[in-house]
């Protein structure tokens, strides 16, 4: 989902020790580029990788990598792959930053986003307890807008069974 970088990039290009980025998309062609952006643009603590997102959120687990937020910019589909957090066992309950599409009305649009990331988590996101905001990223359509959805991870998932991933979905 980390495409050719345009947020791991900016993020490890400036220098700064503390930020370490593990970056990954599917498609080859992307991980390519991402993997010539990081080296033309001299990032620190980029960790690239070229995996099914399902069993990369599983991986950064099962090796014990803490990690403190989560980007998930594939607006088209980022919320169905939320059920990869089901079971979690991370120290650290990470907040998790979700680019979907919507409508254009904002009020129903938010609920609707909110709905699609509680579903795919497995239990509902509370507004305050999850300290969830949804803002609009940009118009796409006349009647379709990006809307990013930000929330901390409940803590409920981690008592969910963890998703099975069957290698063909891999």
């Amino acid at each position: 989902i980390a495409g050719i970088g345009p947020f791991a990039i900016p993020l490890t290009s400036k220098g700064i020790d503390n930020i370490h980025v593990h970056a990954n998309d599917l498609n080859p062609s992307s991980h390519e580029y991402l993997v010539i952006n990081a080296k033309k643009n001299k990032c620190r603590n980029l960790h690239c990788y070229n995996m099914d997102a399902r069993v990369f959120c599983h991986s950064l687990q099962d090796q014990e990598i803490d990690f403190h937020h989560v980007l998930m910019n594939l607006p088209a589909s980022a919320p169905e792959f939320l059920d990869a957090f089901r079971g979690f066992t991370g120290k650290t309950l990470p907040r998790i930053h979700v680019h979907c599409f919507s409508k254009k009305d904002t009020l129903a649009s938010q609920r609707d986003s909110i709905d699609r990331c509680s579903r795919a988590l497995g239990v509902p996101l509370d507004i305050e307890t999850n300290n969830v905001v949804v803002h609009n990223v940009r118009n796409v359509a006349p009647n379709k807008n990006m809307y990013c959805v930000s929330f901390n991870l409940p803590a409920s998932v981690c008592s969910l069974p963890r998703i099975q991933i069957e290698q063909e979905n891999i």
